[in-house]
């Protein structure tokens, strides 16, 4: 019996049918194991991918598939941050936009706590008095992008030029890159 201090962690992934009648077929050893556990659900979140650029993962070994995931998220870092650019994604509550997600290194550009920003009122008492939040976060539906320009107070109080672009994704999802266009 393993002592308070030897705890193992569990991990839990939701499977679909699928998924499930895969696993079953294989030992128990393969199927409690984190390797499989991860190659499924990066399989899965992969095929829901519309352009995945790493299928298929079958051919790779799951040391391979993080190597190239690692990589990747490195090099994506270094150049949203060159650029200042953050990753948005928004959902539309009550006709208007409103950001559900802020990438990594939000907190490093706007020199807020990323999860400040998501608080609407946060984030929209930091747009300057000559731009209308409303007209920014207002849902096009007959466009599947467009673009806002507008100013943003950083901590410093000193105010900055921004371009955020919005892109229409499946459903009420819309993802958008937001620049800060001075340093």
């Amino acid at each position: 019996m393993p002592s308070n201090s030897k705890k193992r962690t569990q991990v839990s992934v939701s499977l679909d049918e699928q998924e499930k009648t895969v696993l079953t077929k294989q030992s128990f050893r393969q199927n409690r194991s984190v390797s499989q556990i991860m190659r499924f659900a990066i399989k899965k979140y992969l095929d829901g991918v519309e352009n995945s650029y790493m299928k298929p993962i079958e051919q790779d070994s799951v040391e391979q598939i993080f190597l190239k995931l690692g990589t990747q998220l490195a090099k994506n870092a270094d150049i949203l941050f060159a650029l200042k650019t953050i990753l948005l994604e928004a959902r539309i509550q009550n006709e208007q936009l409103s950001i559900s997600y802020f990438s990594d290194n939000a907190t490093a550009i706007t020199g807020y706590d990323k999860y400040d920003l998501l608080d609407p009122s946060f984030f929209i008492s930091r747009i300057h008095a000559d731009h209308n939040p409303e007209d920014i976060f207002l849902t096009k539906p007959d466009e599947n992008c467009w673009e806002h320009h507008f100013q943003f107070k950083k901590p410093d109080g000193e105010y900055v030029e921004t371009r955020i672009s919005f892109r229409k994704s499946e459903g009420e999802r819309f993802l958008a890159t937001w620049q800060f266009l001075q340093s």
